[in-house]
């Protein structure tokens, strides 16, 4: 048996050098087979790459396969993350003990300006919980995590800050001291007391942050003294830790048997948020899996990832038929050799063994030459996610998957352009290359082969270009949909009057004054103020309304303006 393999091997390695001296001896053939290949697998690894940082990607924590995001069974099937407000966290967090822990952090993008006036300098800011890092075993690289007394409610203690590896090359350029200076967020001096790892991006996927501080400081940082309050806003994401032998439908059961006294606890009974009581009563507590952490990107873009990803496997199909024809066309050159080396005794597995092994030679390097594209053009795809006021961030290096894929790929694809030619030669027949009817008969094969190759590629190149048609069709439509508005010479300022001193009450005055003071100066034709701005997928706030006759109660997206 150990004498079969070491045969086979040594077989196998001289058809490898083999492989390398034709193609040296047939640069043009090489140069295009491999360059096809490249594009075609380094397209698909590509596109893998962002599926695999989008969807397959565990965080980079501790034991990510214990974690379950807290939602509701409606969120969950909607697919959309459940949002808590500070009371239900905070009945969550004392009850943590019945699993091994849990955090939270705002789900929703923070925006923190550290300018100390003028224009803002904005970041993305983030609030957790004290034992954020602790639980999740991110070990800092430099300085420490919160503690409890920094996460109470409005503490003066919690005037402090993390910062990511990012912030700190971009804004100390990694200075060794960073821990102890200070940073104003909002307006509010604060002081970085650690540094995270630069794997660690945080716990939403797409999305990474500068800064992060104590959710007990936000009331705080954002000036809302209401923040934390029963009827504060619901911005929180809740994750647990299960224990070892805890499945997740004995968390989850335990969960919803702790929620009527969560809910009830965080929002005693009130003529204001009775009715948001009864729909969290409602509505069960459900856990979701929360290894490859959360993301708004994952349900906006998966789909389209995984379409575009069949797209690309049928242009790389077109290629393997296009690179099966030069083959076709060099077996047919070297048809004398073969020939001649079955009339020698070679038997044809040997043939079909030795112009496989030249394939996947051929589909090696092209898989090589490809992951460098890959590297490049993930990142390229990435930055096509990001919009002016939403930047992405996504994890797309190499990973043990990735390679899996590649190397799946160049397998298959060899295996898809290589047989038919390397069966087709191995039929030669012995000494048929002499004979001039039986060189007639295989010309004749040959081009029917030729012919079925070059109809599979039209039929599917049609396919696509159908298809790229109706996309960029439907595209363009898009673009051309009317806003509702006049767009044309209109500029948008933002205004944050949360630090200006101006009194909460008052701050519809001052907005009405600051739009009449810009309608008076020269060139302005109109000026209003908004708590958000056309198209802008900000909410200022959502109402229940009544319909008669109609029991349900529908809810609508309510938005504030000051002068239109």
């Amino acid at each position: 048996m150990a004498t079969w393999w070491t045969s086979w091997l040594e077989g196998v390695w001289r058809d490898i050098r083999h492989a390398i001296r034709g193609l040296r001896r047939s640069p043009g053939f090489a140069a295009i087979a491999i360059l096809t290949l490249a594009l075609g697998i380094g397209v698909n690894t590509a596109i893998f790459s962002v599926v695999n940082g989008l969807l397959l990607r565990a965080l980079p924590v501790a034991a990510p396969e214990q974690l379950a995001l807290v939602s509701t069974r409606e969120s969950i099937e909607q697919g959309y993350p459940a949002g808590w407000n500070y009371q239900i966290w905070n009945q969550i967090r004392q009850r943590q003990d019945r699993f091994d822990g849990a955090v939270a952090w705002t789900v929703f993008p923070q925006s923190f300006d550290l300018a100390m006036g003028g224009e803002r300098q904005s970041v993305d800011g983030l609030f957790v919980s004290s034992n954020f890092f602790s639980e999740l075993g991110v070990p800092l690289l430099a300085g420490r995590g919160f503690t409890e007394s920094e996460d109470m409610l409005g503490s003066a203690d919690g005037r402090v800050a993390v910062i990511s590896y990012g912030f700190w090359q971009r804004h100390f350029g990694g200075a060794a001291d960073v821990v102890g200076k200070a940073l104003s967020i909002n307006r509010v001096p604060v002081t970085i007391i650690g540094v995270t790892p630069p794997q660690f991006l945080g716990p939403e996927v797409g999305r990474s942050f500068d800064v992060a501080t104590p959710i007990g400081a936000a009331p705080i940082i954002l000036n809302e003294p209401q923040w934390g309050g029963p009827a504060g806003r619901s911005y929180l994401a809740v994750m647990l830790r299960l224990r070892g032998d805890q499945s997740m439908d004995a968390a989850s059961a335990m969960l919803r048997a702790m929620q009527r006294a969560i809910v009830q606890e965080a929002m005693p009974p009130n003529a204001i948020w009775g009715e948001l009581q009864d729909m969290l009563m409602k509505d069960p507590f459900a856990l979701a899996p929360a290894s490859a952490g959360t993301s708004e990107l994952r349900r906006q873009y998966s789909r389209s990832l995984l379409t575009i990803l069949v797209i690309s496997a049928l242009v790389l199909v077109i290629a393997c038929a296009n690179i099966a024809n030069l083959l076709l066309a060099r077996s047919t050159a070297a048809r004398h050799e073969m020939s001649v080396r079955l009339a020698l005794g070679a038997p044809r597995s040997r043939l079909v063994q030795q112009l496989l092994v030249e394939s996947l030679v051929l589909s090696g390097i092209g898989a090589m030459a490809g992951l460098v594209l890959a590297s490049r053009g993930s990142s390229a795809l990435v930055s096509q996610l990001a919009t002016w006021f939403d930047r992405v961030v996504l994890d797309v290096s190499i990973d043990w998957r990735v390679l899996t894929f590649t190397i799946v790929v160049s397998v298959v694809t060899a295996v898809l352009f290589g047989t038919l030619p390397a069966v087709r030669a191995s039929r030669t027949a012995p000494g048929g290359a002499l004979d001039s009817l039986s060189e007639l008969r295989s010309r004749s094969r040959t081009v029917h082969l030729h012919g079925g190759l070059i109809a599979a590629q039209v039929a599917l190149s049609v396919v696509l270009l159908v298809a790229a048609g109706l996309f960029i069709r439907s595209f363009e439509q898009l673009g051309a949909v009317a806003l509702g508005f006049d767009s044309e010479r209109v500029l948008v300022v933002d205004i944050n009057t949360s630090r200006t001193g101006v009194d909460a009450k008052n701050r519809a005055a001052f907005m009405e004054s600051l739009a009449s003071a810009v309608r008076a100066v020269p060139g302005v034709a109109h000026a209003a103020a908004s708590l958000n701005t056309p198209v802008n997928h900000g909410v200022t706030a959502v109402s229940d309304f009544t319909v008669p006759a109609n029991r349900e109660l529908p809810q609508a997206q309510r938005r504030v303006i000051v002068n239109s």
